[in-house]
């Protein structure tokens, strides 16, 4: 991937990259510098952890632990301060206990992650949780659910404004509201950037702007 990036950088009409769905236990040093180095490259990371704890990880046949993913976070930030960081999680997966749910919660709350993804665990057909045993309960999940959503539209909120004061360079999406999405913010997925202050705008237009205020997880940032 490395030296996939450069190649990439160099094509004629290219003008943003965006890595998704990277898996933690394959990110090296070497990528982290690529990504962040190589023009073009976005400094966006969509990390897929799916949990916090060890030991469900283990039971997923995933590795990592909050540990070694925090000591990830503060790789990238050392690299780029501004980076955008996303992630999904998974609630409720069997034999999840009490311990396990609650170092997931205090993962949350030191990753200072941008843009968050939770959901309930649920049998899917044809993977290898079905057969386990231990399956939580339908209302502890959807209990605990409940608990971490609420704590993590407090965690993006809270991040959205440390964002107050920085320059982002917007892609416009939609023309009459003046939306796009910076850098950091993923298409679809994460929030997005309202560019006040013009009128007119067009679709892939670039906009450079400083973030003024948040509405929610969304910024606002005034044209340079």
């Amino acid at each position: 991937m490395e030296k996939l990036l450069p190649e990439l950088a160099s094509i004629d009409g290219i003008e943003r990259i965006r890595l998704s769905y990277l898996q933690p236990a394959e990110i090296r040093p070497t990528l982290l510098q690529a990504m962040v180095a190589t023009p073009k490259v976005v400094p966006y990371f969509d990390l897929s952890f799916q949990h916090a704890s060890g030991t469900v990880l283990r039971r997923m046949r995933r590795f990592g632990d909050s540990e070694k993913f925090l000591h990830l976070l503060s790789q990238i930030r050392a690299l780029n301060p501004q980076a955008g960081i996303r992630s999904n999680f998974i609630v409720g997966f069997p034999g999840e206990t009490e311990a396990e749910y609650e170092e997931l919660v205090t993962f949350i709350s030191k990753a200072r992650l941008d843009a968050i993804g939770i959901f309930g665990y649920s049998d899917e057909d044809k993977t290898e949780a079905t057969e386990l045993s231990n399956k939580i309960e339908e209302d502890v999940i959807k209990e605990r659910l409940s608990e971490i959503t609420t704590l993590v539209d407090e965690v993006i909120s809270q991040r959205a404004e440390e964002r107050i004061g920085e320059r982002v360079r917007v892609l416009i999406e939609d023309p009459a509201t003046g939306e796009g999405r910076a850098e950091h913010q993923g298409p679809e997925v994460d929030g997005s950037t309202f560019i006040r202050g013009r009128t007119k705008y067009k679709v892939g237009e670039y906009v450079d702007a400083i973030v003024s205020e948040v509405e929610g997880v969304d910024l606002v940032a005034t044209p340079l």
